[in-house]
This record gives structure tokens, C-alpha cells and sequence, in this order.
């Protein structure tokens, strides 16, 4: 077993001693101050920003990095995503579990939020006395869930899921709407979170918001905790990436999305800001919620990538046929809705069309009279004619 940095060069071998405490980390055998040994010399490895190869095969690395749990503050040793596997019999080889763990989102599909109840999106830190053994999973699973859940409330209340000509704002005047949304929702009682929202994910707004959270006496014996809210370019692994740093952010927990499928950005995400252990003054992104959107200046939700350009050819023929004074909106049910897919255009309340831009359909079809696929036409220029017809005949 070596230390190794992220560009796979070796820092250290571990010593002989070193390696028999880590595999007793690993199979959970340790106690006392065999574990608290462990604990430091993890904490030594994930601090420097490194990672650990196993040596266990001659022709490839499995490579391990060292994790987090934001809401138990506790570490744990994660198998690499991409890289080899462990030789059969290895201490450290890939528990089945861990895959399921990565991949499994929520059950539970999102929901909609009322305001002004607090929201409790991240538990408290478990007190010594506290039973360890998984009883908080459950609750950790539920809290994760909320913040997704969080996030789709504030784009349906602010708006964002609608689309109409005259009804058009710029980026500022979006992000303003979700500001003022955000003022109803209380992070704990009387906690608006407003008054713990970044808007802007870099270094500088996370040291301002670090610093009013350092500063809160508003939390109480609660784990303090703000958001960071930001149209970003990717998430990949367990980085954030915007157009504004080159090495991205690093989160500690999960990414919940938003239809259970990975889709490309720019997304709108929401992450939960808050020390990983208790007692310390390093604030860290935790667990991250994020939903695709149109492009970086309009933050109208997507379902999956292949909607993108014939969206953007709504968006352009709704503008076209307000020009000849004919209103249309375009409404996307983002919480709530059987079908996730669907679009609902609308004009001045007597016409009505059902859209799905997806080439396979999701569910059942909308039981409706006025339902079109895209897919079923034979170009995205014959799709936009039956819509413009559909709307603008006999005007």
C-alpha cells in the first residue's frame, strides 16, 4: 500500500504497521486508540489532498480515496470510481454495497416544500453517547432528499419553469427570484435562508458566507450551515465545475439530480455549506442538488440533454408569434407531475398543447387530445410549423 498525489505520483510507502492498521480500518476491527490511529493517519492523507494505491496486483493500481460522512463527521476508505479492483482475498477489495450506495438516489420522489417551516436540511453532529450503528441513515437519506426537494420548489415558486416572451428576465432578475423565494424558507426557526445564500459559487462568496456563519449565534446548539446557489458548467465525480475556476469545487456527500439520470450543463445547483466534523472552523460543500437549465442566461429546467435544440426552438418560436401578437407560455411541471417530461404551451387560456421532446417516451402518455411527440415528426423545422400552426390559425 502507497500514498500517492492525484496525478498518481508516489509519496510514500506505508510502512508494514501502517498497512495492518488500515486493513483493520477497513474491516471495521478496530477500537480505542488502534481506531483514533487510523483516524489521523486518514485525516493526514484526504488533508494533503491525496489519495492511496493498493498493491495487491502487478499489472494495475486499485486506488482508494479517503471520505467524508458530512452528517456523521466520521471516514471511511472509497474504491475510486474507473479504477482496477482489488485482487480476490485483499482487505481492501470493493464492497458490493458501495456501487449500490454511490448510484442509489431517493425513492422517494421530490416534493414540494411550504414555506415558513424550517427546512432542517443537514442533521446535527452525533453526540459520544449516541448509538453509531446506522440508525441515522434513514434521517441522513430523508435530509439529502430535502435539499433536491428544496431546490425544485424555489424554481416552480420563482417562476424559472415557466417561459413566456413578455414575462422574459435576465440572468440578475432570475437569480433575484430565487433570492427573494429563499426569504420564506427558514434553514432552522426564524433562520431565513436568505441570510445564508451565496448566489455565486467561488472562493470569495464562500469565505463571505463562511465568516457570517462563523459569526451566527442564530444556530444555536444546531450545526450552523448556509447555500451556495449557482449555475455551474458540470458536476463531475465529486467536483463542481463553473466557468470561473479550472479545478472545480470539492463536495463530501452525495449529488442528487433530478428525474434519477446524470445529464450534461449547465445545471442550476444547490449545495449545503457547513463544517464536516464537529468542533471544526473548516467549511466544506456537503451534499450538492442540481437540475439542467436551458443555458447559463435562462434557467428554464431541462429533462435530458436531447431536448436542448428543439427547446431552444420553442423558445425562439414563442418569441416569433408574440411579435405577431400571439401570446404563448410554455410551462414545465418540475414537482409533482406524472409525466416529467411534458411541456404544456398555452395561449391566452383557449388552446392547449402537450409536448414531449424526448425520442423514447417516459410513462405513460398524458391522456390528452391535444398530446405530439417530437419524435414522431420528421424535422425539428415540420415540428415548429405544426406548432405555429396550432396556435396562430385562424388569428
Amino acid at each position: 500500500m502507497r500514498i500517492i498525489d492525484k496525478t498518481a505520483a508516489q509519496v510514500r510507502s506505508l510502512t508494514p504497521a501502517e498497512e495492518e492498521l488500515l486493513a483493520g480500518f477497513a474491516s471495521g476491527n478496530l477500537a480505542g486508540p488502534r481506531l483514533l490511529q487510523a483516524n489521523q493517519l486518514l485525516m493526514k492523507v484526504r488533508s494533503a489532498n491525496q489519495w492511496l494505491a493498493c498493491d495487491c496486483r502487478k499489472d494495475a493500481l486499485p486506488v482508494l480515496n479517503v471520505t467524508l460522512n458530512g452528517n456523521t463527521g466520521t471516514l471511511f476508505l472509497k474504491n475510486n470510481p474507473g479504477t482496477a479492483e482489488h485482487a480476490p482475498g485483499c482487505p481492501f477489495t470493493k464492497d458490493e454495497r458501495e456501487e449500490a450506495e454511490r448510484e442509489a438516489q431517493p425513492t422517494t420522489p421530490a416534493a414540494w416544500l411550504a414555506p415558513d417551516t424550517p427546512l432542517r436540511l443537514i442533521g446535527d453532529f452525533a453526540k459520544a453517547s449516541d448509538n453509531p450503528a446506522g440508525s441515522g441513515e434513514g434521517s441522513e437519506r430523508r435530509e439529502q432528499q430535502r435539499l433536491l426537494s428544496l431546490l425544485l420548489t424555489w424554481l416552480e415558486t420563482s417562476g424559472l419553469n415557466l417561459y413566456a416572451t413578455h414575462l422574459k428576465k435576465d440572468l440578475t432578475a432570475q437569480f433575484a427570484e430565487l433570492r427573494s423565494v429563499a426569504s420564506r424558507y427558514p434553514l432552522l426557526e426564524r433562520v431565513p435562508a436568505s441570510n445564508y445564500l451565496e448566489t455565486r459559487l467561488d472562493m470569495k462568496h464562500m469565505m463571505m458566507l463562511k465568516a457570517r456563519l462563523r459569526e451566527a449565534t442564530v444556530f444555536g446548539n444546531h450545526r450552523r450551515h448556509g447555500l451556495m446557489l449557482d449555475c455551474v458548467e458540470q458536476i463531475r465525480g465529486r467536483k463542481l465545475f463553473n466557468n470561473r475556476s479550472e479545478d472545480g469545487f470539492d463536495f463530501q456527500g452525495h449529488h442528487l439530480y433530478w428525474g434519477g439520470s446524470r445529464t450534461s450543463g449547465p445545471l442550476l445547483a444547490l449545495a449545503l455549506y457547513s463544517p464536516a466534523t464537529a468542533g471544526s472552523h473548516f467549511y466544506e460543500l456537503i451534499h450538492v442538488a442540481s437540475v439542467p437549465v436551458l443555458s447559463r442566461a435562462h434557467l428554464f429546467p431541462v429533462y435530458r440533454d436531447e431536448e436542448r435544440e428543439p427547446l431552444k426552438a420553442l423558445v425562439s418560436l414563442i418569441d416569433w408569434m408574440a411579435s405577431k401578437g400571439v401570446k404563448v407560455q410554455m410551462r414545465r411541471p418540475v414537482i409533482g407531475g406524472q409525466v416529467m417530461d411534458e411541456l404544456v404551451l398555452t395561449s391566452d387560456q383557449d388552446r392547449v398543447l402537450s409536448v414531449s421532446l424526448l425520442e423514447q417516451p417516459l410513462g405513460p402518455e398524458p391522456d390528452a387530445e391535444n398530446f405530439k411527440r417530437f419524435a414522431d415528426f420528421k424535422s425539428l423545422e415540420t415540428f415548429r410549423k405544426y406548432v405555429a400552426g396550432f396556435f396562430m390559425r385562424e388569428r
